[in-house]
């Protein structure tokens, strides 16, 4: 799950998002991929510079894809496409807070799931402002989030559920922008 994290950098700064496919499809928060088409670099775990593009987001619920243009094959993680995630469950999340730093390595984040909503989940995770667009997994290293809102106290954390992502999937693999909400602006 480490290798497959990796820290997206662009002009206005960092932030973090998660490779799950070979290929080099990334999911990530809308927010911190800003719109569509837009080139940045991600770091993968071994330090590698990628070139990537942002594919399509959904402005309303924070989800967004971008695609690796190098060749792979890439590491990635599996996805939780079944939403077995329930309240209390146990989940780690990990982040490039501050962006890549190889001796470091992507941080590692324990919590439990606090609450869930139908278009958000939140955890006692401790994150931090750097953190958004990095990835929420179960114990069995299943991705079932992704991180959207860092709070100023631990019960602020909100993460856009995998389930969000595949309601959305279609448009976002054509690039569409989704929404009209505060998380991307066309």
């Amino acid at each position: 799950t480490r290798k497959a994290t990796v820290c997206l950098q662009f002009d206005q700064g960092s932030g973090s998002g998660v490779i799950i496919s070979a290929e080099g499809l990334i999911l990530t928060a809308a927010h911190v991929t800003g719109g569509v088409g837009k080139e940045m670099t991600a770091i993968l775990g071994d330090g590698r510079k990628v070139k990537c593009e942002s594919l399509g987001l959904n402005s309303e619920t924070d989800c967004a894809m971008a695609k690796i243009l190098d060749k792979g094959p890439f590491p990635f993680v599996e996805v939780d496409r079944d939403d077995l995630s329930k309240l209390g469950d146990w989940v780690f999340s990990l982040v490039h807070s501050g962006g890549y730093d190889k001796d470091r390595g992507a941080g590692v984040r324990i919590g439990r799931l606090v609450k869930i909503a139908d278009s958000t989940v939140q955890s006692d995770c401790t994150l931090i402002g750097g953190d958004s667009g990095g990835p929420l997994f179960d114990l069995h290293g299943r991705l079932i989030g992704i991180h959207s809102r860092v709070g100023s106290n631990l019960q602020q954390n909100m993460h856009v559920p995998i389930r969000e992502f595949i309601r959305s999937w279609d448009q976002m693999m054509k690039s569409e922008f989704m929404g009209e909400g505060p998380f991307a602006k066309k």
